[in-house]
């Protein structure tokens, strides 16, 4: 199927941003930690194993800023996650500060508010958002219904930064059981290829 008009606009709008830059379009520079996922599961059931069981994975997680901004400069601060599945494929997962649970928003700093995936999972339990707090040195990772509260299921401790390059692709690998909305995905599907496209990747 060709792609649409808009979906060529977009795509070439971040090319030409991530040529510009010589880095990705949007969270064009950030820092890359090793860490731990310790999930503690969660009942009732969303359907989504990951979420629902105990379990530990070794992850690597992405902490940037949106637009570039130099701190102390307020920013939107993303956390992009990946874990492994049990047969190895990677799972990603990109959070973004927002204000309430679906408005990206900028802030100077993690503490005090909450990292959302703005759009909600298709999930065999229903829709799904995933969030992020930060919490006395680690993020409280959670789930919620659009219109229910947050429950936690994990944690993630950071442990020490890394020097790799990894590009995280939470439209085209999401952990099983998760959804991205149409919608969602043919908006971001050709901002991501531009991206990747302008910097070389």
């Amino acid at each position: 199927m060709r792609p649409s008009p808009p979906s060529r606009l977009l795509r070439h709008g971040f090319r030409c941003l991530a040529r510009a830059r010589s880095a990705r379009a949007l969270h064009p520079r950030g820092d890359v930690w090793a860490g731990t996922v310790l999930r503690h599961g969660l009942s009732p059931v969303t359907g989504v194993p990951w979420i629902d069981a105990p379990g530990r994975d070794s992850a690597l997680v992405r902490l940037s800023r949106g637009a570039g901004l130099p701190p102390p400069w307020p920013d939107v601060l993303g956390l992009a996650l990946r874990v492994r599945s049990p047969g190895g494929d990677p799972w990603d997962l990109l959070l973004s500060t927002t204000l309430g649970r679906r408005v990206p928003w900028p802030r100077r700093a993690p503490e005090g508010g909450v990292h959302s995936s703005i759009a909600a999972f298709r999930a065999p339990a229903g829709p799904l958002l995933v969030g992020a707090r930060f919490r006395g040195g680690r993020f409280l990772l959670a789930v919620a219904a659009p219109r229910g509260p947050w429950r936690p299921f994990a944690e993630l401790v950071l442990q020490e930064q890394v020097d790799v390059d990894v590009t995280f692709e939470p439209v085209l690998n999401p952990p099983t059981g998760l959804v991205v909305p149409d919608g969602w995905r043919r908006l971001r599907e050709p901002a991501y290829a531009g991206s990747r496209e302008g910097r070389g990747a």
